[in-house]
């Protein structure tokens, strides 16, 4: 019996005992590093109930989750204000002069962020790969 993964490799399991798998078959293709990666991380879940650590920390996935929501307003058209006063409340835009703001700053570093991810950032995050395409932090 085979079951496709969602990696694209196939599970081959002994139709009598589907509690143990006999292999995987793994296409050798350009992405053949990241699916054993993927695959290693599945089979100590597997054997030794052995959860891997999450590929993102958590202040990682909190930048992606704002530069998203930043991506989505700016194209239903809302001001960079705006998206500022939504995620970090009028009283911290209010703070500083809004041209020289540090939180205008930010939200310009988020929308860039979030449309790398949407173009082709997100396919270095399902390569287990940094959220900016690099695979090493810089130096």
């Amino acid at each position: 019996m085979y079951v496709r993964l969602a990696t694209g490799a196939l599970l081959v399991l002994d139709a009598k005992n589907l509690q143990r798998p006999i292999g995987i078959l793994l296409p050798l293709d350009e992405h053949w590093a990241a699916r054993v990666d993927i695959l290693k991380a599945l089979r100590a879940q597997l054997l030794y109930r052995k959860r891997s650590p999450p590929p993102l920390t958590s202040q990682q996935r909190r930048r992606i989750q704002l530069a998203l929501r930043t991506l989505d307003a700016r194209r239903d058209d809302a001001s960079y204000q705006t998206i500022a006063r939504h995620l970090y409340g009028a009283e911290a835009v209010s703070r500083e002069h809004w041209k020289t703001s540090s939180l205008k700053a930010q939200i310009t570093r988020l929308s860039a962020h979030g449309t790398h991810l949407t173009t082709k950032g997100y396919r270095y995050l399902l390569l287990g790969k940094r959220p900016t395409g690099r695979s090493k932090p810089r130096k």
